[in-house]
């Protein structure tokens, strides 16, 4: 199997899980802007049902707060979630991908393929589930509240909009909502302050752009693709006409005309050999920019790193104070 041929199915089942989990179908470059499904608030408040405190879910679903010490998370995010948040000991299963470098971290606990690990979750026995159910599918997660079990639906992940309230409800739904106020508010710190050593207010055009099969595709307003490209110091080109996950075409992209270009590692070659983008500047001149998929696909913690990542590759040396007379 060549390596372009690789890239490009794991490009296309990255696809087809990011929409299924957004439940969003690829935007077409041609088209309208969709409308898009309303943003969770910052924090999510606390609520009373048949006389018990608790709070709704993406879903609306009541999760009754209480103290849950076997708690399972069935996706990634809810992985990072825990462990950001939780003791080890109250933690009884993590969900993680398939030959991921962050495997280590679970060492030691049950794991899961995610939420599909229907039945090995309800053997667990978990107090409390956290799930996407948009990945999981309803079924699924009617399945495991009718075997008893509390589960609570993270929802869509939109990069920071939604990563925020989610920190926020998991500390809460833990004990420590003091504890994911504090990390919530450090970390949207964090990522707006990588580009602060930039002294120019010039920011580059740019595009995060790559290839299923032979579709071009990107992630704009609405996704954490343009939170990492807006950390980084580079203008969102996409936002300004598109949201979300728009499909386009070469004459779409050739009207962008970006400056450079953000993509996964070992993209770079295929996107500038597509029919047409070979004219593009940022082709032209070298200015395709590879981020390993691990971070630059992190609609949760990894944006930080990812951003990090992608400012040093852009702007270098130019981007330090000492580059700037600072």
């Amino acid at each position: 199997m060549s390596r372009l041929f690789a890239l490009n199915l794991a490009a296309a089942a990255g696809a087809c899980a990011l929409s299924l989990y957004l439940g969003l179908a690829p935007q077409s470059a041609a088209g309208s802007r969709p409308s898009r499904e309303r943003a969770p608030a910052a924090t999510r408040s606390i609520v009373q049902r048949g006389g018990r405190a608790g709070l709704l879910d993406a879903s609306d679903h009541f999760t009754p707060l209480g103290e849950y010490r076997h708690i399972a998370a069935a996706s990634t995010l809810a992985s990072d979630l825990l462990l950001a948040l939780c003791e080890p000991d109250r933690i009884a299963a993590f969900a993680i991908a398939r030959d991921s470098p962050r495997a280590y971290r679970y060492a030691g606990k049950p794991t899961l393929s995610g939420a599909a690990d229907v039945e090995a979750l309800i053997q667990l026995r978990p107090d409390l589930v956290l799930i996407n159910a948009r990945v999981a599918g309803v079924d699924r997660v009617q399945r495991l509240r009718d075997a008893g079990l509390h589960v609570f639906d993270l929802g869509a992940m939109r990069g920071l909009q939604t990563l925020l309230p989610n920190l926020r409800a998991v500390a809460t739904l833990v004990g420590r909502p003091a504890v994911g106020d504090a990390l919530a508010q450090r970390f949207e710190q964090r990522l707006h302050s990588v580009a602060n050593p930039l002294r120019s207010a010039a920011r580059p055009g740019g595009l995060y752009l790559t290839l299923y099969g032979d579709t071009l595709s990107g992630g704009t307003d609405g996704t954490s693709y343009h939170d990492v490209l807006q950390a980084a110091a580079i203008h969102d080109l996409a936002a300004d006409r598109y949201d979300d996950w728009p499909r386009y075409t070469p004459e779409a992209v050739l009207a962008l005309n970006p400056e450079l270009i953000v993509t996964h590692t070992g993209m770079g070659h295929a996107l500038c050999a597509h029919p047409g983008l070979n004219v593009l500047p940022a082709c032209r001149k070298h200015r395709v920019f590879e981020v390993d998929p691990d971070l630059l696909g992190d609609p949760g913690f990894g944006m930080l790193e990812a951003a990090e990542t992608l400012f040093d590759a852009v702007h270098g040396a130019a981007g330090r104070p000492e580059a700037t007379g600072g």
